[in-house]
């Protein structure tokens, strides 16, 4: 059975939000940046702004002048995660797998679907309008039996198209494409291998296949074999879902914003203390922490912290949390939300014993925290809390 396998892109995903949002930038030339600086470069830009010669990666001060009319929008984390989750949604009615790789890119393995969907392309058509209807997103869409061929003949689509390569159509749909993006290989190897594609005068997808493998290898050693294989249509990587680990994660988000170090450790050690609460409820120790600072102008910044020993107690987890702090915010811009994560969860280590007898007692800080438990658990959050917290009554 030939495999089926979707890709589903929502082209800059971050403008076609902000345009659902606010309908007077369609059509207008737009970019995503951090605005602190004018050194700062584009980490998305619309097709108006591209007919412009404004690129992605570009510096602030280089795009106004080829673009005055361009319109710079920040970067909203939250709002992408957000259209992302949206996305899984519609990917999980339609596929039994389906692979993220990256905010707005799904691969879907529709392979034997066909009695329940229809033809794959059908089933692609009704994403695109799901996508649209519910969310006001314009998706493009490419079938192909590889995941390759079908990222290919997305990319080549607009909006709210469809491009179809069935199998044994491999070759001769990527021949004639110029090799301007290398799948699947990290940016220096990518440039390289270009350059040196260049300097043979091998511009297209066809070129590569019609050269032999072994003069391949002369000058490209390690990747000669892997883009032999990709020329030919050829892409045996399987779609693969991201892992499913259990996670806790709780925010605190600031009105007003704050920007006082103290402060800021005290909202923490809040979010600390009610996320270790939880922890020992489900009864399970975390051995991985991690923190993610939301500044006023939507830059967000995670850092983490893998720990040595699992844990779910304030006293262990709170020195680690004040340096992944320290790592975090080291701008002086405002922080609108915090958030605390533990991750890689599981039970706790250690031999029960059978008799109780000789058993060592737990410490002062661990019989401090079950009897905060118990009071809160009791009474509520606001009747009792950690000094350092810095909650007023």
């Amino acid at each position: 059975m030939d495999r089926q396998i979707v890709c589903f892109q929502v082209p800059a995903l971050e403008i076609a939000l902000a345009r659902a949002a606010e309908p007077s930038l369609r059509d207008r030339p737009v970019a995503i940046a951090l605005l602190q600086s004018p050194r700062a470069r584009l980490s998305e830009v619309s097709r108006e702004a591209r007919q412009d010669g404004v690129l992605a990666g570009m510096p602030i001060n280089q795009a106004r002048r080829r673009c005055p009319s361009l319109r710079l929008l920040p970067p909203d984390p939250a709002r992408v995660r957000q259209a992302q989750q949206a996305l899984d949604t519609v990917a999980a009615q339609y596929a039994p797998i389906w692979e993220p790789v990256r905010p707005g890119h799904l691969f879907l393995d529709l392979t034997g679907t066909t009695r329940l969907f229809g033809p794959t392309s059908d089933a692609a058509l009704r994403i695109q309008r799901d996508v649209s209807s519910r969310y006001g997103l314009a998706g493009v869409a490419g079938v192909g039996s590889n995941k390759l061929v079908a990222r290919i003949a997305a990319t080549l689509m607009h909006p709210l198209q469809l491009c179809e390569v069935r199998p044994g159509s491999e070759p001769p749909f990527l021949a004639p494409l110029p090799i301007s993006v290398l799948p699947g290989l990290s940016r220096a190897h990518a440039r390289t291998v270009l350059g040196t594609l260049a300097d043979l005068n091998l511009l297209t997808w066809g070129d590569i296949a019609e050269s032999p493998l072994p003069a391949l290898e002369l000058v490209l050693g390690s990747h000669a074999a892997l883009l032999h294989r990709w020329a030919q249509g050829i892409d045996p990587s399987p779609v693969l879902p991201l892992p499913q680990q259990p996670r806790l994660e709780l925010s605190v988000t600031l009105d007003p914003d704050e920007l006082d170090d103290g402060r800021l450790l005290g909202h923490l050690y809040g979010v600390l203390e009610r996320l270790c609460r939880e922890l020992r409820q489900q009864q399970r120790v975390c051995h991985r922490l991690t923190l993610t600072v939301r500044y006023s102008d939507q830059v967000e910044i995670t850092r983490c912290q893998r720990l040595n020993a699992g844990t779910a107690w304030e006293a262990e987890l709170s020195p680690h949390l004040t340096t992944l702090f320290a790592r975090c915010v080291r701008r002086r811009v405002r922080v609108r939300m915090m958030t605390v994560g533990a991750e890689a969860l599981a039970l706790p280590d250690g031999q029960l014993l059978l008799f109780d007898e000789g058993s060592p007692s737990p410490s002062r800080a661990r019989r401090l925290a079950l009897a905060l438990d118990r009071v809160h658990d009791r009474f509520g959050d606001a009747a009792i809390w950690f000094g350092r917290t810095g909650r007023e009554a």
